[in-house]
């Protein structure tokens, strides 16, 4: 049988062609559209517009017809508000069981009466009164989209045994914890992938910062980065790299490795100042894409280089999306009621 995945996010969707057969992605379409452009807009007509072009043309090139894909399954952005099926996010903890409960199929024209099952999100649950002053709780507040199919998919993958935290670096870095028997306990979230391209693109740092930023590893010039955010604080050590282009000899690459050594202390502080006594960590997982992907686990190794880091390469990444929804989805054909097309 072949499926299609949806996988949308703020900026950019991407779409598969899978098959459950092989278990092998056939092709694939990158879409520059998310829910930035609803936001934009003022309605989804557009994302769904896109996505329907997206499914259109993976159709066309494989020689497909609606008829020949099984279901369609969509997780990220896309079950928003913002998106093409709001979802609400489930409560922490839950694990896939959960998932697939909480998640619906239906049929929408624009993906040509596919089945499209939708996953919904997760939100941490917080013991709070709102009638209260939300400051002293606010830091126990998080929610994730899309970033717990990447879980389960990456879990799937990688055999690790007993309690441990997922890292997804993106636009947003996702701390993701997960318990011995697979179960999302919270997830914490940063800025820290929005931080460095702003910064790169919006202040004096763009003429000492290269487009892409960190162009490959040096890890000296990361541990300096770190180290400094750690001393002198994150705005003093931003301007470090414009004085270094002034004053010092090195190069992009390097500044940029630096600067990127500092925004990851800041999220890497957030992280640890957030786990409580009860969170015995006996694994590391860095997912997501490089050079944030080898960033955080040489930084997690030089932290303490006793910890478990597990760095998932670049198929396992891709296919976490395809491997975490298709568990979702596999409960959910379980449940006969849910599937109301």
């Amino acid at each position: 049988m072949k499926v299609i995945l949806i996988d949308s996010g703020t900026t950019n969707s991407r779409i598969r062609l899978y098959d459950r057969i092989t278990s092998q992605v056939l092709d694939a379409e990158k879409i520059r559209v998310g829910v930035r452009d609803t936001a934009i807009s003022g309605d989804n007509d557009h994302l769904k517009a896109k996505l329907s072009e997206g499914i259109a043309r993976l159709l066309m090139k494989n020689q497909l017809a609606a008829s020949d894909i099984g279901y369609i399954t969509a997780s990220g952005m896309i079950t928003s508000n913002l998106g093409v099926y709001e979802m609400p996010h489930i409560p922490s903890p839950a694990g896939v069981t959960d998932f697939a409960r909480c998640s619906k199929a239906v049929k929408l024209k624009e993906f040509f009466d596919i089945p499209c099952i939708f996953i919904p999100g997760m939100k941490n649950s917080v013991i709070y009164d709102s009638s209260d002053d939300a400051f002293p709780s606010i830091n126990a507040f998080d929610v994730m989209r899309g970033e717990e199919v990447e879980t389960f998919g990456l879990l799937k993958q990688l055999k690790v045994k007993g309690k441990g935290m997922m890292i997804l670096p993106g636009s947003h870095t996702k701390f993701v914890s997960v318990d011995e028997h697979k179960q999302l306990l919270y997830c914490l979230s940063t800025l820290g992938g929005e931080t460095l391209h702003a910064l790169q693109k919006e202040t004096i740092l763009s003429s000492s910062l290269n487009q892409n930023l960190v162009e490959s590893i040096d890890k000296d010039m990361l541990e300096k980065g770190f180290e400094a955010a750690k001393k002198y604080g994150l705005t003093r050590t931003f301007y470090h790299v414009r004085l270094f282009h002034l004053f010092a000899n090195l190069d992009e690459n390097q500044r940029a490795n630096y600067f990127t050594g500092a925004v990851i202390y800041s999220d890497l502080q957030a992280l640890f100042q957030t786990l409580g006594k009860s969170d015995d960590i006996q694994w590391f997982i860095v997912g997501g894409s490089n050079p944030l992907r080898k960033v955080f686990a040489h930084l997690l190794r030089y932290i303490n280089q006793d910890w478990e880091i597990v760095e998932a390469d670049d198929r396992q990444v891709e296919y976490s999306v395809v491997f975490g929804a298709e568990e979702i989805v596999s409960r959910c054909h379980e449940l006969t009621s849910l599937i109301d097309y």
